[in-house]
């Protein structure tokens, strides 16, 4: 099937498009409100500022598709494979992403307020300022994500993979569920950590790129494969300090470390 196929069908009161071949498609600016592409395959389709609100789109083929600001509210993309698409820009607001693959998917200032992302893959995505206000991301991988500006208040993030995760100027609340490890990480990304008591905290794998850890006690802390680059750790208490594979930190930083009690072994 192609695009022209699909689009006079459409208008003609067809809906129901599952398993459709669409592979490249230009389908920029349609109107495909409420349409089935369950299981249809999209790959490297164009659907930039295409309407697809409450489209059904479970286990669709996405890779590669361009859909910068489309409108997606509403739309069922659960089980979808969205690797490497372009969402800049999309609402997704109450869409349903439930075990979404979407590794790499560029969405800068996305809309997904309320969207249901529980067990997404979004590992190394670009979620720059985007709206994630009170969506459900619980068991979602976020690891190596740039998550900075995003809104994340009243979001649920209980037991989310942020390895790596990029969390400067990311907004969240009272009413924000984050795992405790994640929360002080949070804390010290964007209101530094110095002179802090971090004795015995677990900050594995934490992006701490350009962090202020001056005069901060961290006896005891892990910070095994953390990102230190730019941090600064001048007079900081790391006896006991666990830095085994952290990265960022040149060879007289380690040394001058390992005298002060931190272990790299």
């Amino acid at each position: 099937m192609n695009a022209e196929t699909l689009l006079a069908s459409y208008a003609q009161g067809e809906r129901d498009f599952h398993k459709a071949i669409l592979i490249g498609a230009q389908l920029q600016g349609a109107d495909l409100n409420s349409i089935n592409l369950n299981k249809a395959n999209l790959m490297n389709a164009t659907l930039t500022q295409a309407n697809l609100s409450l489209a059904e789109m479970i286990e669709a083929n996405l890779i590669n598709a361009d859909m910068g600001h489309a409108n997606l509210r509403g739309a069922d993309l659960t089980k979808a494979y969205l690797n490497g698409a372009n969402l800049m820009g999309t609402s997704l607001n109450q869409a349903q992403l439930f075990s979404t693959s979407m590794g790499g998917v560029n969405l800068i200032y996305a809309q997904l307020i309320g969207a249901d992302l529980r067990q997404a893959n979004l590992t190394q995505s670009k979620l720059i300022g985007a709206n994630l206000s009170n969506a459900n991301l619980q068991d979602a991988q976020l690891n190596n994500t740039n998550l900075i500006g995003a809104d994340i208040r009243g979001s649920m993030l209980l037991n989310v993979d942020f390895r790596g995760a990029n969390l400067s100027s990311t907004l969240i609340n009272d009413d924000t569920q984050l795992d405790p490890k994640w929360r002080v990480i949070w804390k010290i990304s964007n209101h530094g950590g110095q002179k802090h008591d971090l004795t015995n905290a677990d900050l594995t794998e934490a992006n701490l790129i350009g962090v202020n850890l001056k005069e901060a006690n961290l006896k005891g802390a892990d910070l095994r494969g953390a990102n230190l680059s730019g941090a600064f750790l001048t007079n900081a208490q790391v006896e006991g300090a666990q830095f085994k594979g952290a990265i960022g930190l040149s060879e007289n930083a380690k040394f001058d470390l390992k005298n002060r009690g931190a272990i790299f072994d």
